[in-house]
């Protein structure tokens, strides 16, 4: 297995103040947007675990996934897109 080499710069998400019902085609949205190699940053006031299986069943392996809540309670989680497909 690879490491996971976290982009310098990522696009920040907040869906905090998204309509819920926006909330994921929002991300998927911007995911689609990601060149290989580049990840976004979600900042979510919940956890963000229904998108993760959301991720899982579209995307399989195309993509990576590193977060948890930070001390202001909010979820920042890293979504990236492998620069090979051996990441």
């Amino acid at each position: 297995m690879s490491t996971i080499e976290i982009p310098a710069a990522v696009i920040v998400v907040d869906i905090g103040t998204v309509d819920p019902l926006e909330r994921h085609s929002m991300v998927f949205e911007a995911f689609a947007r990601l060149a290989p190699g580049q990840a976004l940053e979600l900042v979510s006031d919940h956890n963000p675990e229904p998108l993760l299986e959301e991720f899982v069943a579209e995307l399989h392996d195309r993509f990576w996934w590193r977060g948890a809540k930070d001390p202001q309670n909010l979820w920042r989680v890293l979504i990236g897109k492998p620069s090979t497909a051996f990441d």
